[in-house]
């Protein structure tokens, strides 16, 4: 078992070696408050965030490298501590965005609990610094730390509940409410206000926004062309900037476009 987990780690340092040279330590650099409330880490107290960020091993990758393969049969999870990363699955007509995920999530460990398959693929998309732990140890510290074990539970309960109100939500709403809601639900978790407008803080293409939103890409590319006319957002290379965010909220809860 140990020897398999030390091949793992050697394929995932192996796709990209020039960039695993800065270590993290033990984590110490990173204080409370660095991680977003709705995250893994930003949820847990000071002294059970020690223990998870010294579980496993350091581990860095490049943009647009793998984590996490559909299908594949691995026995370890990963705190992200730095970086954003996509969560897709394949599907009959390409690939479906399913989820972002960012510094102080955890990913993987539905394959751990279940000892199953990988049900998604997790790419990162931008430089990503993380904890990779084995089974075994993710287990243990399960075990050992009820505050982490509870929130663990928390986390999966709150991300099935989330994808069930976006089905019940999104049945039957127009695109443009879809993308609207989409746009919004992003600002509000990752983004950041740069002047007059705000970024996404993910970078997202329009097929990725069509993706999350669940309708075509030749629909959400005239709904985005639409929003932008009416000065809702603006449009930049592989980028999408909100520029009214009361415009914006007042459409993804059924309104129109005050303009």
């Amino acid at each position: 078992m140990v020897r398999r987990f030390r091949v793992e780690l050697g394929r995932l340092a192996a796709v990209c070696p020039e960039s695993w040279s800065r270590p993290m330590g033990n984590g110490q650099e990173f204080r409370a408050g660095v991680w977003p409330r709705a995250t893994l880490l930003g949820r847990l107290p000071a002294k059970v965030v020690d223990q998870v960020l010294t579980a496993g091993v350091e581990r860095k990758l490049c943009s647009g490298r793998p984590l996490i393969r559909e299908g594949e049969l691995e026995g370890y999870a990963f705190v992200l501590v730095r970086g954003i990363v996509k969560v897709t699955a394949a599907t009959e007509t390409g690939e479906a965005l399913l989820a972002i995920r960012v510094g102080g999530d955890l990913v993987g460990e539905m394959g751990v609990l279940e000892k199953a398959p990988r049900s998604a693929t997790v790419t990162a998309c931008t430089p990503v610094w993380t904890r990779v732990v084995h089974r075994n140890e993710f287990l243990d510290l399960m075990r050992r730390s009820p505050d982490f074990s509870v929130e663990v539970a928390a986390m999966i309960s709150w991300r099935l509940r989330w994808a069930n109100r976006r089905r019940l939500e999104f049945a039957g709403q127009p695109a443009r409410v879809r993308v609207c809601r989409v746009l919004d639900e992003i600002v509000d978790t990752y983004g950041a206000r740069h002047g007059s407008t705000w970024s996404l803080g993910v970078p997202l293409t329009q097929a990725e926004i069509a993706s999350l939103a669940g309708i075509a890409l030749r629909t959400a590319e005239k709904e985005l062309g639409q929003l932008e006319q009416d000065g809702v957002v603006v449009r930049r290379y592989r980028a999408t900037e909100v520029a009214d965010r009361d415009a914006l909220r007042l459409i993804a809860n059924g309104g129109t476009n005050p303009h």
